[in-house]
């Protein structure tokens, strides 16, 4: 379990993006009979595409203090990021859906 101190699991997005990589790589690698391998194809790509926004747009903001210098993390979204997001959340609906669908 010493490998898991190392992927910095600190954040959400963090998670959500080594979730998209773990159900990219099973959707390539296993043969799962209850779900169609396309989408959880396109569910590992979805949450990729959220983690990467949100990792994308994290920023490091810097203020001059007394006796030092303050800083902690904001979110500073552009255009890409932006997309990025709304991209991997409609997608993230759509095979999610047709996940829960096809279990049904």
């Amino acid at each position: 379990m010493e490998f898991l101190k190392n992927l910095k699991l600190n954040k959400w997005y963090v998670i959500v993006l080594y979730l998209g990589v773990g159900a990219l790589i099973a959707s390539l690698s296993f043969e799962i009979e209850f779900i169609e391998k396309k989408y959880l194809f396109g569910l590992g790509i979805a949450l990729i595409m959220i983690g990467l926004g949100f990792i994308g747009s994290e920023k490091t903001h810097n203020e001059i203090a007394f006796g030092g210098i303050l800083s902690w993390p904001i979110h500073k979204h552009n255009f890409f990021t932006v997309t990025s997001i709304l991209i991997g959340i409609i997608l993230l609906g759509l095979f999610g859906f047709k996940i829960i669908a096809d279990l049904l």
